[in-house]
């Protein structure tokens, strides 16, 4: 079925394809964000526009790379080697660098660029398309909340973690609006101008948006606008709002239900992304999703959650020795989604539920999630009466819920600077050892990633971030 929905959006948007190719030749043109330059104007209806948002450049856009960060992971035995190699390796043990080569496409930063591009291609051109003016504002409040997303990932890549009392000064990335290379380059903005973007672009957005998109998630709709600011106010830290907009999202979604794993579901028949009643805003990944992850990451969770045998290959519940397990990539159907779901915007309500002490409500919303995933047979409500643990509890199901889709590295973050993360060790996989050949420590500047050298290399006059 991916396959054939694949192939159709082939031939769709061959057109866009073809030009996007066409327009490679001309890459070296372009030196300062490493993305696609705009080229022939082929856009000139609303009908071209629509086509151009659902290429699948915009649909599978998220750097998988964000994997290797998570402490939730291990490495494919026989793909490592020290030193480590350009790319994952080094990210995987929290280099500086991830590629010192500098002709090399940078890791991450390109990807989100790249996905701008196509959404401020549409924001800076659509009014000028042929066709239906509503059309038009809602082509573009599409493109709006997808540029928002992208900035949401990049300020909690390159900028350190939002604080309130610094976030004006912390330099964060550049802000582009234009898909013109011939517009200056502008330096990097602060965290707190980049989040004023981003809050601003989805409030803009919200009255000229769909009220459904359940026949393609990876469309913005008014629930997928709602859902994105839950996700940036909870990582500004701003938990009312996280709050307030989690539920907004679910009551705005046209199906606000989760997937019951008890239904007879399987890794193969799982619904796909495009039309899963659980996806709120949909997005994929490019690069590879096959994870290695820690045992006692695995160790961790309830025997009885069927998760275990459906997202992971080979899960006996056993010490492993040679052999390493990976993670389901997809297997027919994206499992992962990179987008916002109704099981995150249910998390986010439990932990504003927990940071303010309501300890029933957090374990109610805590059971909507749970109840959906351990088997029925052995299923009981996780209740206490310790704020402590239940925000704990909370926690830990965000990272079963959504180990490997990049919320993981952002949970850290937020986590380390509430003084909440622990050292994290890398163990040589060659050895199966408990030797660390790499450590991540409580406030370390790795938390930040730096600006990729292939970047700076074109603006010597940034400042690197530690």
């Amino acid at each position: 079925m991916k396959g054939h929905i694949k192939m159709k959006k082939i031939i769709k948007y061959r057109y866009a394809a073809a030009l996007v190719v066409m327009l490679l030749t001309l890459a070296s043109c372009n030196k300062y964000l490493d993305i696609n330059p705009r080229g022939t104007q082929v856009l000139t209806t609303t009908k071209d526009y629509d086509q151009w948002l659902n290429s699948t450049e915009v649909e599978t856009c998220e750097p998988s790379d964000l994997n290797d960060f998570g402490d939730n992971r291990d490495y494919l035995l026989g793909n490592f080697t020290l030193p480590p190699l350009p790319g994952a390796p080094r990210a995987y043990l929290w280099y500086d660098q991830f590629d010192p080569n500098i002709s090399s496409t940078p890791l991450i930063w390109n990807q989100h660029y790249a996905t701008i591009y196509y959404f401020n291609t549409v924001i800076q051109h659509v009014d000028k398309a042929i066709g239906d003016t509503q059309k038009k504002a809602s082509l573009k409040a599409e493109a709006l909340i997808g540029r928002a997303l992208e900035y949401l990932y990049l300020v909690n890549e390159y900028g350190k973690q939002y604080n309130p009392q610094t976030a004006a000064t912390d330099l964060a990335v550049p802000f582009v609006e234009s898909n013109d290379l011939t517009t200056p380059v502008p330096q990097r903005s602060t965290v707190q101008q980049i989040y004023d973007h981003i809050l601003a672009d989805i409030n803009a957005a919200i009255p000229n948006l769909p009220a459904d998109n359940s026949t393609n998630r990876f469309r913005g709709d008014v629930a997928a606008a709602y859902s994105l600011l839950a996700r940036t106010y909870l990582l500004m830290g701003n938990y009312t709002l996280a709050g307030t907009n989690a539920q907004a999202a679910i009551t705005n979604a046209t199906t606000n239900a989760m997937i019951d794993l008890n239904q007879g579901i399987t890794a193969v028949n799982f619904p796909f992304v495009l039309t899963r009643k659980d996806a709120i805003y949909a997005r994929t990944y490019t690069g590879s999703n096959v994870i290695n992850p820690q045992q006692s990451f695995l160790q961790s969770m309830d025997p009885n959650d069927i998760r275990l045998t459906m997202w992971y290959f080979n899960y006996t519940g056993k010490p492993v020795t040679a052999a390493r397990l990976s993670y389901l990539r997809d297997n027919g159907n994206v499992i992962n989604n990179w987008g916002t779901s109704v099981q995150e915007m249910r998390l986010i309500l439990a932990e504003v539920a927990a940071r303010n002490n309501k300890l029933d409500e957090a374990a109610f919303q805590l059971d909507i999630v749970r109840r959906c995933r351990i088997k029925s047979a052995n299923y009981t409500i996780y209740t206490t009466n310790d704020q402590a643990a239940m925000f704990q509890a909370v926690i830990k199901e965000r990272s079963f819920e959504m180990p490997f889709n990049g919320t993981r590295w952002f949970d850290m973050r937020r986590l380390n600077a509430e003084g909440k993360m622990p050292t994290v060790y890398r163990i040589d996989p060659t050895q199966l050892t408990t030797n660390a050949i790499a450590t991540l420590a409580p406030n370390s500047p790795r938390y930040t990633l730096q600006i990729p050298i292939q970047i700076m290399y074109y603006h010597p006059d940034w400042k690197q971030n530690p």
